[in-house]
């Protein structure tokens, strides 16, 4: 029993008071006993967010029997019951293994998964029907799992979550620091679709569509398999390049294309396996990895548990996981995607993942998708013995969180005042000053001129049309290109609450509009700044209001 001042203890159930800043949500964690002691730093974090903490264990719900045989609905039962009972909004962490394999004394280790309902879900692993507080199977409670198999596991999950949430924007070079610019860094990896050049040209352009949505606050890098693109890598440099992007640190990873539980698809070349995520260490930024590929967090199967449980695992990895246990199809990952989208990458992101996760879910269960675009990616990516509904129901029981659903995603502040012109003229030279939050004393202010995201880089070079050296020095070159945004930058210190630099335009200037991204941080604290500029002559042609402008400068 814990110290009275922390927790009592009613019907089997600990619930922590919440703490002085009240949200006015509630934070269930149930997990297997023997990874209790090992949730207490993250109870204590959540309780000092303002969080109600309730916590269940297994054992007090179900029999050992119930365990062993891997029946979850009287834990289930419980679980919806407390977040019917509550007013305000629920999140529910689930702590355990999902079944006993071999396991020493599996009792205290597992916390059974539910059953599928439908399709090919049917009988299949889900964790979804724990949020779901009615008879249907889209979920109104945001439901993730530390799939732990030992105390080493769950410690190792509960320290990667912390640390996401309480790193400081600064961390100093000797201690293998970056700057916090990764909090609003989003990087894509994507493996060739390999359906026909039609098809693969369509599927490129619904990704960099969504890529192109996002609003100005987020950078973005890529890297697509498919010769054809300007993301793509010579298949020598494809791993080692998706293996340091992802070491780098960003808020949010995604990968769209074909996988198996073994790993990414490359074609001919190796990409990032279950090995690579197992053993990857992420310096600061473990974000959260959002895997759109067939069977990336699969629970159980012929080839295995999916290398996004090995991510989860893996205490050096992401923070997070999101995946699919089963074989997914092209149209409702294009459903899911655009529900996460949406919500996640707006100008103002949700505040905690599960938000995300709800968003994703609604997605899949609701969001549109016309008819022509539906039967050309379910002809070569999905099923035309299965209706689209039920597509729609198999994937809400299909995908899952790996993860707390009450993550804190990382908040950047947009308190920096900045005094400039709102439109640009090629090679044009100007002084760009503004105002500091007291709370930036002392910060190092980075501005940097940049192209949308949407944008096609002025330099590209021809690709060669046959396989050589030259075509793979062709393609190295244009990736970097392609993922080259920053056109100009400028670095300055705060002095007396104030920042002045100077930045020069390039003299080739082919987009309509451009991005001024200023970032200033401290040890302590970081904030920014960001103003989307016309190129003078297209603000004559087209003066739009920002809110319209700020849509334009997405794509469409």
């Amino acid at each position: 029993m814990f110290r009275s001042e922390w927790a009592v203890a009613v019907l089997g159930i600990v619930v922590w008071p919440a703490g002085a800043v009240a949200e006015e949500a509630q934070w269930i964690v149930a997990t297997a006993p023997a990874f209790r002691q090992a949730v207490e730093p993250l109870c204590r974090q959540r309780q000092n967010q303002g969080l109600r903490v309730v916590v269940v264990q297994t054992t007090d719900v179900l029999s050992r029997d119930d365990i062993r045989a891997g029946q979850g609905r009287k834990l289930r039962e419980h679980i919806n019951k407390l977040c019917r009972d509550y007013k305000g909004p629920s999140y529910v962490l689930l702590v355990g293994a999902l079944e006993a394999g071999q396991l020493h004394e599996s009792e205290s280790k597992v916390l059974p998964a539910l059953s599928g309902t439908i399709g090919r879900m049917k009988g299949q692993p889900s964790d979804n029907g724990y949020g779901c507080l009615d008879d249907g199977r889209l979920p109104a409670v945001a439901v993730g799992r530390f799939p732990a198999r030992s105390e080493e596991e769950a410690h190792g999950m509960v320290a990667k979550t912390l640390e996401y949430e309480r790193i400081p924007p600064l961390v100093p070079p000797e201690r293998g620091g970056v700057r916090g610019g990764w909090r609003r860094r989003l990087t894509i990896l994507a493996g060739i679709p390999a359906y026909n050049p039609l098809v693969d040209r369509l599927v490129e352009s619904l990704a960099l569509a969504r890529f192109a949505r996002m609003a100005p606050i987020w950078t973005g890098r890529a890297i697509y398999s498919n010769p054809q693109s300007r993301f793509c890598l010579p298949d020598d440099r494809l791993h080692q390049c998706a293996l340091q992007y992802v070491q780098d640190g960003e808020a949010f990873t995604l990968y769209l294309g074909h996988s198996n539980a073994e790993g990414l698809y490359g074609g001919r070349a190796r990409y990032l396996d279950r090995d690579d995520w197992s053993q990857l260490c992420i310096r600061q930024g473990k974000g959260v990895f959002i895997t759109f590929g067939c069977n990336g967090c699969q629970l159980q199967g012929d080839e295995g548990e999916g290398y996004g449980l090995a991510a989860m695992r893996n205490a050096n990895g992401p923070a997070a996981v999101i995946g699919s246990h089963g074989i997914c199809f092209a149209a409702m990952v294009q459903l899911a995607a655009d529900g996460l989208f949406e919500s996640t990458f707006a100008q103002t992101p949700p505040e905690r993942l599960g938000d995300s996760w709800l968003a994703l879910k609604k997605g899949i269960a609701h969001g549109k998708i016309d008819a022509f675009t539906f039967a050309l990616l379910d002809a070569v990516d999905g099923n035309r013995t299965i209706s689209q509904a039920t597509q729609r129901q198999e994937h809400l029981e299909m995908f899952l969180l790996l993860g707390d659903p009450a993550l804190r995603l990382p908040k950047m502040p947009e308190d920096v005042e900045v005094n400039t012109e709102k439109t640009i003229s090629p090679g044009q030279k100007w002084i760009v000053s503004g105002k500091l939050p007291k709370r930036l004393a002392g910060a190092h202010v980075r501005l940097t001129l940049e192209r949308t995201v949407n944008s096609v880089p002025a330099d590209l070079e021809p690709m060669p049309p046959a396989a050589s050296a030259a075509r793979d020095r062709v393609m190295l070159s244009n990736h970097e290109r392609a993922n080259r945004f920053v056109l100009m930058a400028s670095e300055c210190i705060e002095r007396d609450g104030r920042f002045q630099a100077t930045l020069e335009a390039p003299v080739k200037l082919p987009w309509p509009r451009l991005i001024l991204r200023v970032y200033a941080a401290n040890e302590c604290e970081e904030g920014m700044s960001v103003q989307v500029l016309c190129r003078v002559g297209q603000a004559e042609r087209d003066p739009p209001p920002a809110a319209k402008l700020l849509n334009q400068s997405r794509g469409p």
